[in-house]
C-alpha cells in the first residue's frame, strides 16, 4: 500500500485503502490530520478519462497575494503538513490566486506549497478557481502586535510551489533547500503595498477557541474565492462531535 497525501492507496490507482473505485471523472481524495476535515477532495475534471495535465516547472512563484489575515487559537494543534509536526497557535489563513495546473490532484506527489521557511496548508483544491486557501503557522511561533506593518514574515517570505512530494515528508533541511532553489530562479517576497492590501482584506486578529472554529472562516473563503469547492465549506462546518476520526 502506498500513501499518498494522507491516504493509503493500493497498487491500483483508481481504488483507495477502502476498496472503493472514485469517480471516473474525479481527482484523488486527499484527507490529513487529526480532528479537522481536509482537504484536497475529488474535482471534477474535463471527460471521463481526461489526461491530467502536465505538472508544471518548479520552483513556481503564486501569482497573486490576495488576502491574508492574521489569526490566534488558544488551543493549538500539531501541524501536520510538515515532518516536525510543528505546534501551531498563531499564523496567518490566506487566499492565493495560483496557476490550476499547479494544483490539479493526481495520484501522485504534487508541488509542496511553500511560504516563506515553512509548508503550507492547502484548504482546498483550487484546480477549478485557481484560488487557493492555505493556512501557515506563524514564523516564530508568534505573530506581531497591532502594527500591520510589522508583518515581517509575509514582508519577507517568497510564496511559490516546490519539487513535487508530500508535505509530511518536507523538514527544515528541505525547506531550505528549496527556498534556495526558488530564489535563485527570481521567486520573491510581494510587494509591501500588496501585502498591505492583503492585510487589510482579511481584517482584524482572528481569534478564536481552536482549529474547528478556524474552519467557519475558512468556509467563508472557500465560498467566496473557489464556490465550485462549496463542498469543503460544507465539511468545514459540519458539527465537531459529527466529524470523521482520523486513520
Amino acid at each position: 500500500m502506498a500513501k499518498i497525501g494522507g491516504l493509503e492507496r493500493s497498487a491500483d490507482p483508481n481504488r483507495d485503502r477502502k476498496g472503493t473505485a472514485p469517480h471516473p471523472e474525479r481527482g484523488p481524495t486527499r484527507t490529513r490530520g487529526a480532528g479537522w476535515v481536509i482537504f484536497l477532495v475529488p474535482v471534477v475534471v474535463t471527460g471521463a478519462g481526461a489526461a491530467p495535465p502536465p505538472v508544471p516547472s518548479t520552483p513556481a512563484a503564486v501569482e497573486e497575494l490576495v488576502y491574508a489575515r492574521p489569526f490566534t487559537l488558544k488551543q493549538g494543534y500539531a501541524f501536520e503538513w510538515c515532518k516536525e509536526r510543528t505546534p501551531v497557535r498563531e499564523g496567518y489563513v490566506l487566499v492565493l490566486k495560483v496557476d490550476p495546473d499547479l494544483v490539479y490532484p493526481r495520484q501522485s506527489l504534487e508541488p509542496v506549497l511553500y511560504v516563506g521557511d515553512h509548508t503550507a496548508q492547502r484548504v482546498n483544491s483550487g484546480y477549478q478557481s485557481g484560488y487557493v486557501i492555505a493556512v501557515v503557522p506563524a514564523a516564530s511561533g508568534r505573530l506581531p502586535e497591532t502594527d500591520r506593518s510589522a508583518h515581517a514574515q509575509l514582508h519577507s517570505a517568497p510564496i511559490w510551489f516546490g519539487t513535487p512530494e508530500l508535505p509530511e515528508r518536507v523538514d527544515t533541511s528541505i525547506i531550505r533547500r528549496e527556498r534556495a532553489k526558488a530564489e535563485a530562479a527570481g521567486v520573491k517576497p510581494f510587494a509591501r503595498a500588496v501585502v498591505a492590501a492583503a492585510l487589510e482584506k482579511g481584517g482584524p486578529r482572528l481569534e478564536v477557541k481552536d482549529r474547528y472554529e478556524l474552519g467557519s472562516e475558512m468556509a467563508a473563503l472557500v465560498r467566496t474565492y473557489a464556490p465550485q469547492e462549496a463542498h469543503v465549506a460544507d465539511r468545514l462546518l459540519v458539527p465537531r462531535e459529527s466529524r470523521e476520526p482520523f486513520e
